[in-house]
């Protein structure tokens, strides 16, 4: 009898479970307990030469950095309570290179940079919980009683872990993973790495990224096998979004600035868009589905829109359609991300389920010069958390859709006349 293949929605159960109880193991059995960090090293950003050169070199890349979120009083009222988020945040970026180093991580909420002296190195460090970003000394490793022995890598590591999702979405893949490189190129350190140690490699977006950043395969580590490694030297930055979660200018620069160049011409497109209108599609997703989805695609159908299930697509054709794009629509989730790809004045529609309003798209959006509107649909129940609001599904009245692409479309107009009475003036 030839047993059938397990999908990948029941494997994603089976690692999540296996990873759980693992984490639950490994805060009760205790095993090579040595490697558990002693202390937290703390960092002078004030006065270098307090801090111990032997422990880490400091490289500062941005001071005291302030980032802002440019939204409209009413959407920000309408973001969700429980994920509220600031509209200015400061963060201090640097990049540190620690000689004999470790790195630990749980390939779930927690990323540890430790010293030779087993410490673990604060800023660089990452550990989450319910989303956010704790305190050094409260990072998860130091809960930990059970570790394996750290995989020996001579030369340079550079350690592009995110903690938490990192590993198989690509928004974050997006947003927290591959902005770490520009950091690094800003610490001058880039030429002196021998491996980039990644969150995963299981998904086609992240070796198709990896590739066109110029990095082989052969130079890259990946924490799902290997998720405690030492090195000769490791080198680690700050998380690209710091603390917090609005995103800075400088990384939507490096994402558009990396990728954008590869988008080919209309004329050459592998993929062909037919109005450059997109529905961004979750039907592949468990989570966040537009109930109502067929009646909005037949809806839209009428405005030339094509439906579009982004995971589908290579980073490649990814490129090339959002590059195409007048108008995009979807409801907000990881699809999105691709608006990086998309040339400035381009039209975006995200639609909210009223429990789950936050803010990565639309600050995003504002930042890159993109045209942001909204739509927020009622819910069914009370939203208590991030947890329970990124799971609840969407009833989208279409009307109200319809009624925002006939007020686009009304502007688009004015704005060709008057371009077009500017022209004749000439």
């Amino acid at each position: 009898m030839v047993l059938a293949k397990p999908s990948m929605k029941i494997k994603a159960y089976f690692d999540k479970g296996t990873k759980r109880a693992k984490k639950i193991l490994g805060r009760i059995v205790p095993f090579n307990s040595q490697y558990k960090p002693a202390a937290v090293c703390r960092i002078n950003l004030t006065d270098t030469s307090a801090n111990n050169d032997r422990e880490f070199l400091l490289h500062m890349i941005y001071r005291e950095h302030i980032t802002r979120l440019d939204i409209s009083d009413e959407l920000y009222a309408a973001c969700s309570d429980y994920w509220k988020p600031k509209k200015q945040v400061q963060t201090d970026y640097i990049v540190v290179e620690v000689p004999n180093g470790r790195v630990y991580t749980d390939n779930e909420s927690s990323v540890a940079v430790v010293s030779q002296y087993n410490r673990l190195i604060e800023n660089v460090s990452l550990s989450l919980k319910n989303g956010k970003v704790t305190e050094p000394d409260l990072n998860n490793i130091f809960e930990q009683r059970y570790f394996t022995v750290p995989s020996r890598f001579e030369g340079t590591v550079f350690s592009m872990l995110s903690g938490g999702a990192g590993v198989n979405n690509i928004g974050h893949w997006f947003l927290d993973v591959l902005p770490r490189l520009h950091l690094l190129k800003e610490s001058g350190l880039y030429d002196q790495v021998d491996w980039f140690y990644v969150p995963s490699l299981r998904y086609s977006y992240q070796t198709e990224t990896l590739d066109l950043l110029g990095i082989p395969p052969e130079k890259i580590i990946s924490s799902d096998e290997h998720a405690h490694i030492v090195a000769d030297r490791i080198i680690a930055s700050t998380a690209p979004r710091g603390n917090h979660t609005l995103v800075p200018k400088w990384l939507c620069d490096f994402n558009r600035d990396s990728f954008m160049p590869c988008a080919e011409t209309e004329k050459t497109l592998s993929v062909k868009s037919s109005g450059h209108r997109l529905y961004i599609s979750r039907s592949d997703s468990g989570i966040r589905n537009v109930l109502n989805e067929e009646e909005l695609l037949k809806e839209l159908a009428p405005y030339g829109f094509e439906n579009v299930v982004s995971s589908k697509l290579n980073i490649r054709e990814k490129i090339n359609l959002f590059s195409q794009a007048d108008i995009m629509i979807g409801a907000t989730g990881a699809g999105l991300i691709s608006m990086f790809f998309c040339k400035p004045g381009t039209k975006v529609i995200e639609i909210f389920n009223e429990g789950f309003v936050v803010e990565p798209f639309y600050d995003i959006a504002t930042k890159i010069g993109l045209d942001y509107h909204y739509i927020i649909c009622k819910g069914n129940r009370a939203v208590r958390n991030a947890g329970q609001g990124q799971r609840e599904h969407l009833y989208v009245e279409t009307s109200r859709v319809l009624e925002l692409l006939e007020e686009l479309q009304g502007e688009e107009k004015i704005q060709l006349r008057e371009t077009d009475r500017k022209a004749k003036a000439v």
